[in-house]
């Protein structure tokens, strides 16, 4: 069995899988319609939810399209350099040089937009934590450069530009086997564009954990113990979520969760392309927003429903 791209749910027979974009525009309109159901500060704090999910949503279409502009960009600077210069040479230069060479060539502004989106996603998340500490400032917290750096290290150290290298020294060492330079780019192109995809997956992610690494921290610095698990009830919700969404979870509840994709649940909340958000609360908010908390059996029943993925 494989786990819908989607919603994480197990893919059956009777399945109806979306697009991504569907499934970003469905839950965001469910979080504003809960937002008009309620009243006060869960009104306001489910506004500033729905308001970060619509900024990772825009961070990740707006990486997709820098990816691709980057990929068009880098075919186009090896073509050139591989005309200029001896492949042989080419295919010498170290990491460190070749590095520098994808970079100059049009990934360099992936990385610059995926850090720009990052300060949007960042400001969506200061307005909730107002909602619950109005005094708190996340400019306070001296490992926000330090989450910003891991999770620019995640997507494009880890993921893209291990891609990219392999990709680009197998095409240079095709041209030094005589392979026609027309032949060899254009294999280079759809080799790189069919990596997008795992890529974007791996983008979804950590844009994802970034936000609530955030959170994380900035509870942590409030000395606030308890988290709202919020996001859309829109029936994509994945079982593993179910029991959970709206409910108040102790951090030694959380310690017990199992989302069975091999992710951290407070930074990962139900896995891969999770759209729920772990919101930092007080005892106070908790009570004057009348706030259920989650029992022994809600988390019984998340860890019994979750999706393996495979």
């Amino acid at each position: 069995m494989f786990t819908c791209v989607s919603c994480g749910q197990l893919l059956t027979t009777q399945h109806t899988h979306l697009s991504e974009e569907d499934a970003d525009k469905r839950a965001i309109d469910d979080l504003g319609r809960q937002a008009k159901r309620l009243s006060g500060p869960m009104a306001t704090l489910t506004k500033a939810r729905r308001d970060q999910l619509i900024a990772e949503v825009s961070a990740e279409k707006s990486f997709k399209t820098a990816l691709n502009k980057a990929r068009r960009q880098l075919i186009t600077t090896l073509e050139m350099a591989s005309v200029s210069q001896d492949p042989m040479l080419l295919l010498s230069f170290d990491d460190d040089q070749l590095l520098d060479l994808i970079l100059r060539g049009g990934l360099g502004l992936a990385v610059e937009d995926f850090i720009d989106n990052q300060e949007r996603i960042r400001s969506a998340i200061e307005r909730s934590l107002e909602v619950i500490e109005p005094d708190f400032n996340l400019n306070n917290l001296p490992q926000l450069d330090l989450i910003q750096g891991q999770a620019v290290a995640q997507v494009f150290e880890d993921i893209i530009l291990p891609d990219t290298k392999r990709a680009v020294r197998d095409a240079l060492t095709s041209i030094t086997l005589d392979i026609p330079a027309s032949v060899v780019f254009s294999d280079l192109n759809e080799r790189l564009k069919k990596s997008v995809g795992r890529q974007l997956t791996e983008v979804k992610t950590s844009i994802s954990q970034y936000g609530r690494s955030i959170n994380a921290a900035a509870a942590a610095a409030a000395g606030l113990e308890n988290y709202l698990y919020t996001g859309p009830m829109d029936g994509l919700t994945r079982p593993f979520c179910v029991p959970l969404v709206n409910k108040v979870v102790t951090e030694k509840q959380m310690t017990r969760l199992n989302n069975g994709q091999g992710l951290a649940v407070k930074t990962s909340g139900g896995g891969y392309n999770c759209r729920h958000s772990w919101s930092p609360v007080s005892e106070g908010f908790i009570i004057s927003a009348d706030l259920d908390r989650a029992t022994q059996a809600d988390i019984l029943a998340a860890n019994s429903k979750r999706a393996k993925r495979r």
